[in-house]
């Protein structure tokens, strides 16, 4: 779908796997986000800056009909529940906190939501996650949905996707790198420049944790995001994880990931 002479993405040409979960690979999802921002925000894909989420969702609306609504959408089990499309009403909502008390996620909430409606909106009749359950016609969000990487389940595949999709829709791949880059000589760091490189030094994952602040506050987004944003990249290196693992099995190992993520929410 996605090749060197990239041509545009068109829906009738994804691949589904037998539990009906589209196959796409990051670059292919970075590059349909980025068909996205092109068409209806280019002005981040020239310079590191906020991506207008709701503005883009507003946009749909007159393309594909999709509504978006804020309201209280619960919790699942300990869970706060922060967004949920549903295909069938072409409805994206998104939990009310995150105009107050978590602000701060609303971006990537929002982004993910939306890559839910791009990318899964397809197929999703034909979803078989067991032999038991029926077709689903929603996605629902939770705190622990967001920002997760695994990729264990068909169902940890639709959120893989999204949060691979949100990443890239607030933190293009053509302004990143750049803002990394200032954020690292804003303090001083001029070595390993435009890469992130965590030893056992205590400095550095200080280093890490500045950066991760600098580039939230450009992006508006919680460092959580940065992180993912820094991993999906492959901008991240581990130097102690990496004298036993290849580096790419580092950037997709769970505990690598959730050493960042954990400490707080997408």
């Amino acid at each position: 779908m996605i090749d060197s002479i990239h041509t545009p993405f068109d829906p009738k040409q994804l691949k589904y796997g037998r539990d009906g979960v589209p196959i796409l690979k990051a670059t292919e999802i970075e590059q349909i986000a980025t068909e996205l921002l092109e068409k209806h925000s280019p002005m981040v894909l020239r310079k590191p800056a906020m991506t207008p989420v709701i503005e883009i969702i507003d946009a749909l609306g007159k393309t594909t009909k999709l509504r978006c609504a804020f309201t209280d959408l619960g919790t699942r089990g300990n869970a706060k529940i922060l967004g949920k499309v549903n295909f069938t009403q072409k409805l994206l909502s998104l939990d009310t906190l995150l105009t107050t008390d978590r602000e701060i996620q609303m971006r990537f909430t929002a982004a993910h939501e939306i890559g839910h409606w791009i990318l899964h909106r397809w197929n999703y009749k034909n979803w078989r996650f067991s032999s038991s359950s029926p077709a689903e016609d929603n996605l629902e969000d939770d705190e622990g949905t967001l920002c997760r990487l695994e990729q264990l389940s068909p169902r940890d595949w639709l959120e893989w996707q999204a949060n691979v999709f949100a990443a890239s829709l607030i933190m293009p791949r053509a302004t990143f790198q750049k803002a990394l880059i200032a954020a690292q000589k804003s303090f001083g760091i001029m070595k390993n420049i435009g890469i992130v490189w965590v030893s056992n030094a205590g400095y550095s994952r200080s280093d890490l944790s500045r950066i991760a602040d600098y580039l939230s506050n450009i992006y508006a987004v919680s460092p959580a995001s940065v992180r993912v944003r820094l991993n999906t990249l492959e901008l991240i290196y581990d130097e102690a994880a990496v004298r036993t693992r290849s580096m790419n099995d580092v950037l997709n190992s769970e505990n690598f990931l959730s050493s960042g993520a954990s400490r707080d929410s997408c």
